[in-house]
């Protein structure tokens, strides 16, 4: 039986939607929302707010995000199991930023609740759980070039996560890139590879899609598509 660890789409989504170091001001909170169509459908949004002395890109800072979404998976003799969940993460903060770099770790506890129908006893994720989570992300640009990347551990149920989207800016708006995804857990594993898209409205938003082909365990190949919108005030 494969259970799924999608809860922490949401932190990979809010994470990847940063704005190029060069872009951020001396802001002292930032915001951000969005949601998924794929293998899991959910909405999340939060904010992370600079420490007294620090800024958003540079120094201390605490993060909040909440989010809340569903997915199917064979539970073998239970037959299809239907999974939503809501969650919450409170992280502590490091951001580091120069022109053309960007890098944050994160350290914090996150907390969800996956109910099932029909209840599976054997879903390592069922109930409420609490675990602490390390999170590293970051970024470059050279040129037109600019590349993403994150990736997250958690301690309890050992879930894991990671991305990295490398994309080339074609429009003062518009950069086009290809991205690749893993997450997954003891008894699960999702890979995806697609195209990657951000449209950037202002030096503090930007919408950013992306589709391609996903592998999940015990499941064939199929298409996922990925919707996030940042804004940072």
């Amino acid at each position: 039986m494969k259970v799924p660890s999608l809860v922490g789409r949401a932190s990979l989504a809010f994470v990847l939607a940063a704005l190029p170091a060069a872009a951020l001001a001396a802001d002292n909170v930032e915001v951000f929302t969005g949601g998924q169509a794929a293998f899991s459908n959910y909405i999340f949004m939060g904010a992370t707010v600079a420490m007294p002395g620090s800024h958003i890109g540079d120094g201390v800072a605490v993060r909040v995000y909440l989010d809340n979404g569903g997915y199917n998976y064979n539970g073998g003799t239970l037959g299809p199991v239907r999974a939503n969940f809501t969650g919450a993460e409170l992280d502590g903060v490091y951001e580091f930023s120069r022109k053309n770099f960007w890098s944050n770790f994160a350290l914090g506890v996150n907390d969800t609740y996956t109910g099932l129908n029909p209840y599976d006893p054997s879903n390592i994720l069922r109930g409420q759980q609490a675990e602490l989570r390390a999170t590293l992300d970051g970024g470059i640009v050279g040129g037109p070039w600019r590349s993403d990347w994150l990736g997250y551990y958690g301690t309890r149920v050992q879930d894991y996560q990671w991305n990295v989207d490398v994309t080339h800016a074609v429009t003062p708006k518009w950069r086009l890139g290809g991205e690749a995804y893993e997450e997954g857990n003891p008894t699960y594993t999702l890979r995806q590879l697609g195209a990657f898209a951000g449209l950037q409205f202002n030096g503090t938003s930007e919408l950013q899609l992306s589709a391609g082909e996903g592998w999940e365990s015990s499941f064939a190949p199929r298409a996922f598509l990925r919707a996030s919108f940042y804004q940072r005030f």
